[in-house]
């Protein structure tokens, strides 16, 4: 009876994970890897979906910049979220693999990219047969976050904001001051001289640089004085000055004082760009359903990049169980 009983377990155990063809055994995985177009608004658009069980739950993460792709560091940003949710990263308007299968001439505005992240969302919940998703933002992706938190939340688990874009102007100016300060304490003439053309809101391309120049040189960044970075601000100024200057009006303690989905903070106490004590001073008049702040002492910016094992900790053993057990 005994051997009868092994020898069926081992029979189920066979089909349900392979077969054999050729003399090679086939591994039937629940298991998702792959890179798609999606038809969003008209457009085409690139997401990379990555999990090892099709049946977790979905996590979408709206990248910074705007303008930044992340799709090439899947494994290297999200390696262990992998193993408890299907991550969804995505190429947005004029961005990454997304930019060569457009050729589109529309202006870029806040509305166009709130709407289409809605439009992503209702995609992933089609097609994975689910009801919420959790959605994971940083930086300027933190503007559309808080938009779907906002108006959506009956289709979010969980909304975790990564150093948060909450009043950047009120941001920009403590920073401005602050470097000011610095440069006169420092006697650094060309400092001084450049942060005076600073404006804030930034007016021009220019602006904008020196203000990143002595913010990137005051956090011990080596490559903020290089002329190829200088490039690369004028470069992405080109597309995207306008829409980051315009998700810099927003202002969340008028605009979004209440949201009815459990909201998570992931903040560096370093992080002078979108400036930590902003965000903590709105984490603090927010009303959510249910809410908690993580504080990384000695992150800046770019938590999710080179606080990568932190940030994604916080999320599996802080605020995966709170969705654990919940049907879809």
């Amino acid at each position: 009876m005994k051997k009868k009983l092994l020898i069926l377990i081992v029979f189920i155990s066979f089909f349900e994970y392979g077969t054999a063809s050729n003399n090679k055994f086939t591994v039937y995985t629940k298991a998702i890897d792959t890179t798609e177009i999606v038809s969003i608004s008209k457009t085409k658009q690139v997401i990379r979906i990555k999990g090892d069980n099709k049946q977790n739950p979905i996590l979408l993460y709206l990248n910074g910049g705007p303008g930044d792709s992340v799709l090439g560091q899947m494994d290297a940003m999200f390696g262990e979220l992998q193993k408890k949710f299907v991550v969804v990263l995505w190429d947005q308007r004029k961005t990454g693999k997304t930019s060569k299968l457009n050729n589109e001439d529309v202006q870029l505005t806040q509305k166009l990219f709130k709407n289409d992240t809605y439009i992503l969302v209702q995609h992933l919940l089609e097609k994975f047969n689910k009801k919420k998703i959790v959605l994971v933002a940083h930086s300027y992706g933190t503007t559309l976050g808080f938009d779907m938190a906002k108006n959506h939340p009956e289709l979010l688990h969980a909304y975790i904001a990564t150093n948060p874009l909450t009043k950047q102007i009120e941001s920009e100016q403590i920073t401005l001051a602050m470097l000011k300060e610095h440069a006169q304490k420092k006697k650094n003439t060309k400092a001084i001289t450049e942060l005076s053309k600073v404006t804030i809101p930034f007016k021009t391309d220019e602006e904008l640089y020196y203000a990143r120049k002595w913010l990137f040189d005051f956090e011990g960044k080596s490559f903020a004085k290089k002329k190829s970075f200088k490039r690369r601000v004028v470069s992405w100024a080109s597309i995207w000055f306008e829409l980051f200057n315009e998700s810099s009006q927003e202002n969340l303690f008028e605009s979004a004082k209440e949201i009815n989905c459990p909201v998570y903070f992931i903040t560096g106490r370093k992080d002078y760009q979108t400036n930590f004590k902003l965000a903590q001073k709105y984490f603090d008049l927010l009303q959510a359903h249910k809410k908690d702040i993580f504080v990384i002492e000695n992150a800046g910016h770019l938590i999710p990049y080179e606080n990568g094992i932190e940030f994604q900790n916080i999320i599996r053993e802080n605020i995966l169980p709170t969705i654990e057990g919940k049907k879809n």
